[in-house]
């Protein structure tokens, strides 16, 4: 090679150089191959590490390099989240600073092993621990082996599983409710079935033909019962519950619907009361409602013979309501699912008591709507078990003094213009009211109702809210504009018992709203007593 080739090489190689050094000065480079007689060698450079820095800085689960020893040398910004400290403060930390008392032995002999996965409570940034997945391998290398562990945090995950399971027990509960009602609904329906056969048979005496009555009368009612329970759930969950709230001391309604079980459906327990005078700002209905359902609950839970005690007292400002029974308890498995939607007792002694398992859930909202708690409690099945209604308490109120106003109540014979446009369910209602001594004007619909309020002149109108060409409202306001429909008393018939619907009729001119199926005696007590206390 010539002196001038030499030169000129060198120049090439040089230039080689210096375009190489700029590209490496400027982050162009992340790895320089040098070959020689031991083969190619890789030597990295700085900028190489920056991706896998930010990837493990962007990382979802938290990073942590420990010593030997278990200190912290480095964390990302995910482990520092976790644990609720700045990056600065958590390295030079030892790892089981983080971890809870109760799984320090297993974490520390897990970092011995080195390699593995474990699962381990940390003492996270928010309160209570933060339940992760632990994964740990070992580097060695001319500083000494380095402990790697990736923290991956199991809230959301456990979560979504609480959720699914949550979700899985409420589509049982909905499937078993769903059967309850299925079973409810048709044990009446076929009680009702054969007494009606056995009223069709030419062979059935007086006596069989009554008792067929009373069994339809019980079972209706009973079918009634289950509706009203399904129609209450709904408006009282849904928030549509409007609370009449008066100052009201609770002994008296504690006592009276005692009274009612003690010879109704309780008869064969002992129920006891000890209640002290309490007052609290009550809808003296919803109430009455909450004890129905609480006392009622006892009496069905609780075996003949048993025990159902009743308190109420003042304790730290409130009135506290207390139902404790001696029946079959609550396992704890159920107690707390006690008070959910659609959660239904499998402690029944057996189906005679009938009943869809919603009654407690009423009771929650409805106390809840006062301002109060509910709470249930039970040493498990065979030992009873004790609800505790709180409510707040208020000062006595002046008790009025003097006699109320007596009321007329005498019975004379009503005329009744009776609109309802079921044939079957007009001659019904005929034949009841003719039997308390009414005279009974019927018409199918609104415009045949209207020819007779100035012919007849009657002194009670019973509209059913659903009838064709003109529904019940608009014929309670046109006769409200005759001349005699004015002085009316004018009562409502609707499968629709809502507030609003009851609102709705006053509206329109009604005097009373009645809920299908009619209860024959407040009917006719409204009929004999309305126009008097009007």
């Amino acid at each position: 090679m010539h002196h001038g080739e030499d030169t000129q090489t060198l120049k090439r190689r040089l230039a080689e150089a210096e375009e190489m050094l700029h590209a490496i000065r400027h982050g162009e480079v992340d790895a320089v191959v040098v070959e020689d007689r031991d083969g190619s060698q890789v030597y990295t450079l700085h900028s190489a590490e920056e991706p896998y820095r930010n990837l493990i800085e962007q990382m979802q689960e938290g990073a942590v390099v420990l010593s030997g020893d278990g200190h912290i040398l480095y964390c990302n910004m995910r482990f520092a989240a976790i644990v609720g400290e700045p990056p600065e403060k958590v390295v030079g930390s030892h790892a089981g600073r983080f971890i809870n008392d109760s799984d320090r032995g297993d974490f520390d002999r897990f970092l011995a092993a080195g390699s593995g996965t474990c699962r381990s409570s940390f003492i996270g940034s928010g309160s209570g621990a933060v339940e992760a997945k632990l994964s740990v391998t070992t580097t060695r290398s001319t500083g000494g082996a380095r402990l790697n562990l990736i923290v991956t945090d199991l809230t959301e995950l456990l979560s979504a599983k609480n959720n699914h399971d949550r979700a899985e027990r409420a589509s049982r509960s909905k499937d078993e409710f769903l059967a309850t009602l299925a079973h409810e609904l048709r044990t009446p329906i076929s009680a009702i079935t054969s007494a009606i056969d056995v009223m069709a048979s030419p062979d059935a005496s007086g006596e069989t033909a009554a008792r067929s009555h009373r069994i339809i009368r019980r079972q209706v009612s009973h079918i009634a019962h289950l509706v009203d329970d399904l129609l209450d759930i709904e408006r009282v969950v849904a928030g549509k519950v409007r609370l009449r709230r008066q100052p009201m001391d609770l002994a008296g309604n504690v006592e009276h619907i005692a009274a009612t079980f003690r010879s109704g459906g309780g008869k064969d327990r002992q129920i006891d009361v000890i209640a002290e005078p309490v007052w609290a700002e009550c809808d003296p209905v919803r109430f009455d409602q909450v004890l129905m359902n609480l006392i009622g609950n006892a009496v069905k839970y609780t075996p003949p013979g048993g025990r159902i005690l009743v308190t109420l007292r003042p304790d730290a400002g409130d009135a506290v309501l207390t139902i404790e029974d001696t029946g079959v308890g609550i396992s704890a498995r159920l107690l707390p699912f006690i008070f959910d939607m659609f959660t239904q007792a499998d402690r029944t002694l057996d189906r005679a008591e009938g009943g869809l398992g919603i009654g407690l859930t009423v009771v929650r909202r409805l106390v809840e709507l006062h301002g109060g708690t509910v709470t249930a409690s039970s040493e498990g099945e065979g030992h009873g078990s004790m609800f505790t209604v709180r409510l707040k308490q208020i000062p006595a109120a002046e008790q009025l003094t003097g006699e109320p106003v007596a009321r007329d109540r005498r019975e004379r014979p009503r005329r009744v213009l009776l609109i309802e446009d079921s044939a079957d369910a007009r001659d019904m209602l005929r034949m009841v009211l003719e039997l308390a001594g009414h005279i009974v004007y019927d018409a199918p619909d609104g415009v045949k109702g209207l020819e007779l309020v100035n012919v007849v002149r009657p002194d009670v109108g019973i509209i059913d809210i659903g009838l064709p060409m003109m529904d019940g409202y608009e014929v309670a306001s046109r006769i409200r504009k005759e001349r005699h429909g004015r002085g009316m008393l004018l009562l409502a018939l609707s499968g629709y018992g809502s507030s609003g619907d009851a609102r709705r009729s006053l509206e329109h001119g009604f005097d009373y709203h009645i809920v299908k199926p009619v209860d024959h005696d407040r009917l006719t007590r409204l009929i004999t007593q309305g126009l008097s206390a009007a």
